[in-house]
């Protein structure tokens, strides 16, 4: 299980005989990029700054700190190449952060990744997550779910049980946050088995131009946010991150008034 999985649409000749299934490491001028295979990019770094998030999608992911600014644990699924792994631990000092990762072999990569080694508040676990977070005792404030094979999205994320036993893991102000990149089709039931371990309590939003679909689904989000208050954290995380976190939160409340004004026309509409 490694980080976001992200397709190519042409094939540079130097990709051609990567073997397929295997983790590969291919240096591109700046960039670093972790390879399942000749046409599924993994993850994304730049070595003249390894911490920095390179894909869109693992920037909007963040927008959990609009939620939780100060979280104290973080559990994160697919290590990759460590992107969200080394931004969490650079840039929150005060988080615990947790990574679970199934693949030895890209564990085993993590170095030529600038991957920090495990410390008093950071590890690298081997495990599989839906037993990891079937076993555990832990009680975190953020998940953040970006966990692919090869082939694409791990097959036990499918499960409903999965994101029971994830939210039972968060505090009351937890919350989940899922990278999902699949058809419309499949994002449907992906989106429809979170929202049922939810409630119903969870934002969604399409990044552009990666393609990606970052879900938010929250433990506790009974009434609607104080937008106004976010918009004054959003400039203190900008700040202090260097995220756009302002327009996170923009899109953010869009999405939200979006789904809710969707969710409304469907409470009223008469069963046929």
């Amino acid at each position: 299980m490694s980080a976001g999985i992200h397709l190519l649409t042409a094939l540079p000749a130097e990709l051609e005989h990567l073997p397929v299934g295997e983790p590969s490491i291919i240096d591109d001028g700046p960039y670093r990029r972790l390879y399942f295979g000749p046409l599924h990019i993994q993850s994304e770094m730049h070595r003249d700054d390894p911490v920095a998030l390179q894909l869109k999608y693992t920037q909007r992911m963040m927008a959990l700190l609009l939620f939780v600014p100060k979280p104290k644990h973080i559990v994160i699924v697919g290590l990759g190449g460590g992107s969200l792994t080394k931004f969490c631990h650079r840039q929150l000092p005060k988080t615990r952060i947790t990574t679970i990762e199934i693949d030895a072999r890209v564990i085993a990569l993590a170095p030529q990744f600038a991957v920090p080694p495990d410390d008093g508040r950071h590890r690298i676990i081997h495990a599989d997550a839906c037993d990891w977070f079937a076993d555990t005792r832990e009680r975190v404030d953020a998940v953040l779910l970006d966990g692919y094979t090869d082939t694409g999205i791990a097959s036990g994320f499918g499960d409903p049980a999965f994101y029971d036993r994830i939210r039972e893991t968060l505090r009351p102000e937890g919350l989940l946050v899922a990278n999902i990149l699949v058809t419309n089709d499949v994002l449907r039931r992906y989106k429809r088995v979170i929202s049922d371990a939810f409630d119903g309590q969870l934002i969604a939003q399409k990044i552009v131009p990666d393609g990606n679909h970052v879900v938010f689904a929250f433990k506790v989000l009974r009434a609607e946010p104080d937008w106004q208050a976010m918009a004054a954290e959003a400039r203190r995380l900008a700040s202090r991150h260097g995220l756009d976190f302002p327009a996170y939160l923009r899109s953010l409340r869009r999405a939200y008034e979006r789904d809710s004004a969707e969710n409304s026309e469907d409470a009223v509409m008469p069963l046929l």
